[in-house]
């Protein structure tokens, strides 16, 4: 498969200096390829300065400004490397991976008198290179990030310009493959966002944005659960009852393909009450809404679809009794599990025991997720592989390792096995996630709820924590 993306023009120095960051959305084209440039072709002097830098300009700004600025002109030279604008502190920085650097003194206005604010400015070559101390003040970009405690490692890589439209990514891909047969991100417990949980939100909670931003940020396979006694379609997680019904969720779908009727939903939905059994009539209400054109136009074929025949509609997935759907056998708590026909392989292994300290296995998971990624699918698979990245643990009310907990490590792992596949294309199936949105890292969830609700990401750029678009970009060179 192959996507195409916008070169980034040599911007001028006045709207540089603006302190515009510009970052173009790709408008892809299947017949073309991501240019994936060597650094070695780069041929950029270390003893001269990059077009447009000019010190006393960027140190007359204020000092959000002009690492705005900084980083664009950098961008502009070295559209392949690393770059990091970053606060004035004690690092570590391995000089022979450095190709330019300067410090800054630019303005930090103050209530009372302005003074200034040192930046070090850094361009970094190939290699994994890696900080310690991040502050949340630093600027990053080129190439991928992760960060683990206070270690970011930057490591250059193929893909890590290009910027996908993840509103309508499936245009790019073939039609005439199965919706089994490429990559496709999703959500665990889709609709169990920390805000819809009235009761220990924490432990409840799986994601932080909701349906229709999850649409938006490219998840195209949604985990829905439901039940209750008064009334079947109710959302929920196991024993928590959430805000909102399945009703609700359809629409979202609906209005999201008609406004984008290149893509496809995959959506499971899965009886998961226990206070009684799934009633003798709900595949008979869940027919009615499929066929209510106000609830989206679906696919309730037993059999999997070719893209190109469930554009703009909804394929059902099912975990309850019935006849409709697609039936996905998932064995619970089951590290590798196939079903009798061979169509459908799942890893739902969401509750590891601890280690002997009593602290969360992250390696027993880990190895089970790896497992399913090593052993992927070639494109146009008719098995559909189902992958969860998500975890929790419940051993007594002394040993409870939330759903965040999880995600922060595990889909740290994530992104740094995605790095070992970065030029390459892969039909990783389903991975459904945990907080696939939310900044990875050692910072607990709280603090990262609150970043985001302010508008804020760890490294204050965005797109940095980009796992959705990264699972997207497997389907192509």
């Amino acid at each position: 498969m192959h996507f195409k993306t916008k070169h980034l023009a040599i911007p001028s120095i006045s709207f540089l200096l603006a302190g515009v960051l510009a970052r173009p959305h790709t408008q892809a084209f299947p017949t073309l390829q991501v240019r994936n440039a060597s650094i070695a072709n780069e041929n950029i002097s270390s003893d001269v300065d990059p077009q447009g830098w000019d010190t006393k300009s960027l140190s007359a700004l204020p000092k959000i400004e002009s690492a705005r600025a900084q980083l664009s002109i950098l961008n502009s030279a070295y559209r392949y490397h690393g770059i990091f604008i970053v606060h004035d502190e004690p690092r570590e920085v391995p000089t022979s991976n450095v190709l330019f650097s300067r410090k800054i003194n630019a303005l930090d206005p103050g209530i009372i008198w302005d003074s200034t604010y040192l930046w070090n400015t850094y361009v970094v070559s190939s290699g994994t290179f890696t900080f310690r101390k991040i502050y949340n003040q630093d600027f990053l970009l080129g190439g991928r990030y992760y960060q683990y405690q206070d270690t970011l490692t930057f490591v250059p890589v193929g893909k890590q310009n290009t910027i996908v439209d993840t509103t309508s990514w499936m245009e790019n891909i073939d039609g005439n493959l199965l919706v089994s047969g490429f990559t496709i991100p999703g959500t665990h417990d889709s609709a169990a966002q920390t805000s819809r949980v009235s009761w220990l939100p924490e432990l409840g909670g799986t994601q932080y944005s909701y349906i229709p931003d999850q649409l938006t940020k490219g998840i195209r396979f949604f985990d829905l659960r439901v039940g209750s006694d008064s009334d079947p379609l109710q959302l929920r997680h196991g024993m928590l009852e959430l805000e909102g019904t399945a009703r609700g969720v359809f629409k979202n779908f609906k209005d999201f393909l008609t406004a984008h009727p290149t893509e496809t939903v995959l959506c499971s939905i899965k009886w998961d009450y226990d206070g009684s059994g799934q009633p003798s009539d709900f595949e008979s209400l869940l027919e009615s809404l499929f066929n209510d054109g106000g609830y989206g136009d679906w696919h309730t074929s037993s059999t999997l679809p070719k893209l190109d025949d469930v554009r703009g509609k909804i394929v059902l997935l099912r975990r309850y009794s019935g006849k409709l759907g697609f039936y996905m056998d998932v064995s619970n708590n089951t590290p590798d599990h196939t079903d009798s026909t061979g169509q459908f392989r799942v890893q739902d292994f969401y509750s590891p025991s601890t280690l002997p300290d009593g602290t969360p296995d992250y390696d027993k998971k880990w190895n089970a997720v790896k497992n399913f990624l090593n052993t992927h699918q070639p494109f146009g698979s008719a098995q559909l592989n189902l992958n969860f990245l998500s975890a929790v643990n419940i051993e007594g009310i002394n040993v409870l390792y939330k759903p965040a907990v999880w995600a922060n490590e595990i889909n740290a792992r994530m992104h740094t096995w995605l790095d070992t596949i970065e030029t390459q294309t892969a039909n990783l199936g389903i991975v459904a996630m945990d907080f696939p949105d939310v900044p990875g890292g050692d910072w607990s969830f709280s603090v990262k709820q609150m970043m985001a609700e302010s508008g804020q990401s760890l490294l204050h750029v965005s797109g940095q924590v980009r796992l959705i678009e990264r699972l997207i970009l497997t389907n192509f060179v």
